[in-house]
């Protein structure tokens, strides 16, 4: 049998062992709520039809499998491997190594979830057979399931597509195969897929059970087994016959501490509950009554569970109980529910009670009770000494010793075992040959080929040196005239003339940065010059090319210009709001695995248009960008990117990753600003709060006067109460704590305009006081109900283009935001009648948003030079300066970001929609992603506008050849048409969106700038803090 047969022969079984413990969880499809879509459930849904199913399920995969090109690794780690990228797989494989320390293996460095993957598009004959019976098998599967739901598609999709990737990557001429390979997960697709194909290929299986298991499992068909307790030995032979050898040995360090769970406990006891993901909140807070009324209960704590779907400290603040994420260190007593972590208290020397009032699983679902492990106390017994004492004699032991294997020297024999049979094992990867993947023949004689060309090329030119020289420099001279190709191969052959011969070259030679530094007699100003030199020319090759993001690719496989000086390019381009950036991000849809500065662009793409990357995707760019052994300062711009797309839309646990494994950026290291977006991170993530907490207190520790003044603002921005935290009492701070420079300006800039408007500031401390939130609503609830006109408009960096005097926000910054907002420059007279409109429905605004004190706090630090270093700084400078001269004297003036303070949560607004005669909502996003509470409107009308130049590439706003500018005439048409006094009118429309308040007003309705709260309800990434 071939090695190509050998491993297909296996891709059903893999089938089977995923859609096991799929099909013993009914609600695996909630399990699976962060993969799969609402959409997604909809095409499996249950009164979808079986043969409906079936069609959708194999037209899925078919699309996604049959590809042009396919990612794979190149396999090359002999002796032992592993593969895992999740922390309780790593914390497995530290345990392997740490127990096979004797035979000195190790495998945290051969790791394949961290292998580099390459994409190919030629396959072999025996490969595309493979593919065609792969989906012959798929085919199968799905005519003879009775149940097909999303959450199964999804994980079959996963495993086939991985398990043909590893067939390919292993079948290849060259590929290495490991002499064992150790995994810690035996369900998941991609371990699935490749513990298949290492069956195929007869490769040793080592498996190490990360956590409890139930019947639910797929059986043990693993060469050894390396298990936990006896008791799920118990277990897994219940499930099917076990395959290969079998050991019990324990994960603990430390000993089983029988002396602490048996010491009685008295009086002023320390309670500590721990609840599962899924509680009865009601039991529980009957339970809390009952404990508090304990007189011997003098602290209660409660351990989140860190896969709630709710923060419980929401839901019970105020009632006497403190929060932890972790275990105490300090002696307590243990109420759980339905848990395992039972078993881990015991050993720790933790007295366990069981209550199963609050717990929705049916009641000792272990069976811990019922085998004497544990103490069943119910809601009656808490109000009183309900810790009676453990006795843990001998029948307990015998008892316990199936769940913990420490509980006595047994587990030490199969441990002795385990590491005797791994060093043979070991043994045969020492003495085995290994064979290294080699480049094929054909490459091999074409690299021969070019060697000796170029020799003798070398020897042709420096035995001409004087006519070669006049032609090398005719030739370089009046490349770049003809086009880029020319310019980019002229570089190169003019750097291969002066590395290679002894021609004198005149004509001018392309420098990247790093290569002009290496020159010790360049100065710093021939280093920038070139830079500059540099930058256009790379500019201008991405004009010019018709396919940009190929361009890129192929300049990285040829090495012309190095990442980094592409990167910062890039970047600059980026800074500079360059139209012709978008058509990069486009051709960069998909990662292109491999590519350095692909990868760069890739996830520059996701900030810049919204996109969210996928979970897995972000695993696998992880690991690429973690074995990037290139230069420092391209990594550093990796790792950078990588930790904004983290931190943006990635889990704590490849934050935790991250901190593991980036080599340039420390967490120690970070910017105040960085320091506050891992905050927040860790903040809106469950079971993280109390990290979160000694972070903050990490922070604070190393933090300056004014970047505690930074924190404590971040504190009063995400919602949390700080005392006396209003607008003027925070200027005071500002002026007191900001470096020296910034409070001048502050003095001489902002102070004057706020003294001056101080008075109208009825509404600027939404945030800080209910009261003058409550006012707003109430104002606009009144205008509904009597049918009169209000409107309220939000002025924040953006809306320095309003303002001529031009003190502050220069006409490049205009510029720079017409190619941000719409992609290109307008023309004179359209801007002009853009900003006469805009400033007309400013002065008729009712509610008037100005940049408030808290936004500068956020932008700056203490290496700012100046409030308008940036342009945002000199978009709100030139507002402030300009906002007293135009909004009405009876306007009211609040922040610019009270559409975060109010609306950040749509069901804000159900009572005015409830009241409005018709509500319409204009903006760019699709109306299908909008919230459900507007649903509840008497009438709802959309406008949807085109989208931001930003957003054009994402799916979720509406797109148009056209830009807003040419088309808001029609749109106000619209507007005229549809809008009556009575209705509500939300807009999110930029600068232009402006004018379409001011028309709504002007119709008679209750008109509000939500801006960029819109963009928050559609999308499930971390906002930017505002």
């Amino acid at each position: 049998m071939s090695e190509v047969a050998g491993m297909l022969q296996f891709h059903c079984e893999g089938l089977q062992r995923i859609c096991k413990v799929i099909d013993a969880n009914s609600d695996y499809d909630d399990l699976m709520a962060h993969r799969i879509t609402e959409d997604d459930k909809a095409l499996f849904g249950e009164d979808v039809d079986l043969s409906d199913k079936i069609k959708r399920a194999t037209s899925l995969f078919d699309s996604k499998f049959r590809s042009r090109t396919y990612k794979i690794i190149l396999p090359e780690f002999s002796g032992f491997a592993c593969d895992g990228s999740t922390e309780n797989n790593l914390r497995e494989f530290l345990f392997f190594e740490r127990i096979c320390s004797p035979a000195g293996i190790t495998i945290g460095s051969r790791n394949y979830a961290k292998s580099t993957k390459i994409s190919i598009s030629d396959l072999s004959p025996s490969q595309m057979k493979a593919m065609e019976s792969i989906i012959a098998d798929v085919d199968t599967f799905y005519r003879y399931r009775s149940t097909i739901t999303a959450s199964l598609v999804h994980q079959q999709i996963i495993y086939s597509c991985t398990f043909f990737s590893f067939l390919i990557s292993f079948s290849r001429d060259g590929a290495v195969k490991p002499t064992a390979l150790v995994l810690a997960n035996d369900h998941s697709p991609s371990r699935v897929a490749l513990s298949m194909i290492m069956k195929g290929l007869n490769v040793p299986r080592v498996y190490l059970q990360h956590a409890e298991v139930t019947s639910g499992f797929p059986p043990l068909d693993f060469e050894y087994c390396v298990l936990r307790n006896k008791k799920s030995l118990d277990t897994y032979k219940t499930i099917g016959p076990i395959a290969g050898r079998v050991f019990v040995i324990t994960r603990y360090t430390e000993p089983f501490t029988r002396e602490l769970l048996v010491r009685p406990r008295g009086q002023k006891v320390t309670v500590v509950i721990y609840p599962t993901s899924r509680i009865i909140v009601e039991m529980l807070k009957q339970l809390l009554i009952e404990l508090r009324s304990n007189s011997g209960v003098e602290k209660i704590i409660i351990k989140e569970h860190p896969g709630a779907a709710k923060q419980l400290r929401n839901q019970f603040e105020g009632v006497g109980v403190e929060f932890t994420c972790a275990i105490p260190e300090d002696d307590h007593i243990a109420i759980v529910g339905n848990s395992s972590v039972a078993i881990e208290l015991l050993h720790r020397g933790i007295p366990v009670y069981q209550n199963f009032d609050f717990d929705p699983v049916c009641p000792d679902y272990y069976g811990f009770v019922r085998g004497g492990l544990t103490f069943e106390v119910d809601l009656t017994q808490l109000s009183s000494a309900f810790w009676r004492p453990y006795h843990a004699d001998a029948r307990w032991l015998s008892t316990f010793v199936q769940w913990d294997a420490s509980a006595n020297d047994a587990y030490l024999t199969d441990q002795a075992q385990f590491v005797k049979e791994m060093t043979s094992l070991a043994e045969k990867s020492r003495t085995a040959t290994t064979t290294r993947v080699r480049p094929s023949m054909k490459g091999r004689f074409r690299a021969r080929l070019k060697g000796v060309v170029k020799r003798g090329a070398i020897r042709l030119i420096n035995a001409n040196r004087k006519r070669s020289s006049r032609a090398a420099n005719f030739v370089l001279s009046r490349a770049s005239r003809a086009a880029n190709f020319l310019s980019i191969n002229a570089d190169r052959l003019g750097r291969f003339l002066l590395a290679n011969t002894e021609v004198e070259i005149s004509a001018p030679i392309w420098r990247t940065p790093k290569q002009t530094a290496n020159k010790s007699r360049a100065s710093k100003k021939v280093i920038h010059k070139d830079e500059i030199r540099l930058f256009e020319l790379l500019e201008y090759t991405l004009r010019q090319v018709p396919r940009p993001a190929e361009w890129l690719l192929m300049n990285e496989q040829a090495n012309v210009f190095n990442p980094a000086a592409v990167i910062a390019t890039l970047e600059k381009m980026f800074q500079e709001r360059n139209n012709v950036l978008n058509i990069v991000f486009d051709g960069f849809r998909k990662w292109p695995s491999g590519s350095v500065v692909g990868t760069w662009v890739y996830l520059k793409r996701a900030e810049w248009g919204n996109f969210v990357v996928d979970p897995a995707e972000l695993e696998a760019i992880s690991t690429f960008v973690f074995g990037y052994e290139g230069d420092g300062h391209t990594r550093a711009l990796l790792e950078n990117s990588l930790l904004t797309t983290i931190l943006r839309s990635g889990t704590c646990d490849q934050l935790d990753s991250f901190w593991l494994n980036a080599s340039v950026v420390k967490k120690d290291k970070l910017s105040i600003n960085r320091k506050i977006q891992v905050l927040r991170k860790l903040r809106c993530t469950p079971g993280r709060e109390a990290e979160a907490e000694h972070t903050l207190e990490d922070f604070e520790r190393q933090a300056s006067t004014f970047e505690l003044l930074k924190l404590r603002n971040t504190e009063f921005l995400e919602g949390r109460v700080v005392e006396g935290w209003h607008h003027q009492h925070v200027e005071h701070q500002f002026s007191q704590v900001a470096p020296r420079n910034l409070a001048q300006e502050f003095e001489a800039h902002l102070r004057p305009v706020y003294d001056a408007l101080r008075p109208r500031m009825e509404l600027m401390n939404v945030r800080a006081y209910p009261s003058e939130a409550k006012h707003f609503w109430q104002m606009a609830q009144r205008a509904l109900n009597e049918r009169a006109p209000l409107s309220m408009i939000r002025l924040s960096d953006g809306e320095g283009y309003l303002f001529p005097d031009r003190n502050h926000f220069h006409q490049e910054d205009i510029a720079n935001r017409e190619r941000h907002w719409w992609g290109t420059e307008l023309p004179t007279d359209l801007r002009s009648e853009i900003i006469r409109e805009a400033r007309q429905a400013i002065a008729e605004a009712d509610v008037v948003g100005i940049p408030a004190i808290y936004r500068f706090i956020r932008d700056h630090s203490e290496s700012s030079r100046s409030l308008g270093q940036s342009l945002q700084g000199r978009g709100l400078l030139e507002v402030l300066s300009g906002v007293g001269k135009i909004v009405s004297p009876s306007a009211l003036i609040t922040e610019d970001k009270v559409n975060v303070a109010l609306f950040s949560d749509p069901a804000t607004l159900l009572p005015l929609i409830e009241s409005a005669r018709k509500v319409t909502i204009l903006s760019s996003v699709v109306p299908a992603t909008l919230p459900s509470i507007f649903h509840n409107a008497r009438r709802l009308e959309t406008i949807t506008i085109p989208t931001h130049y930003k957003t054009m590439l994402n799916e979720s706003y509406s797109r148009s050849p056209q830009a807003l500018p040419f088309l808001y005439r029609s749109i106000l048409d619209k507007v005229d048409q549809i809008v009556m006094p009575g209705d509500l009118v939300l807009v999110a429309g930029g600068i232009i969106g402006k004018i379409f308040i001011g028309r709504a007003r002007a119709k008679g309705a209750v008109a509000l700038d939500l801006g960029h709260v819109v963009d928050d309800w559609i999308h499930p990434a971390l906002p930017s803090i505002r």
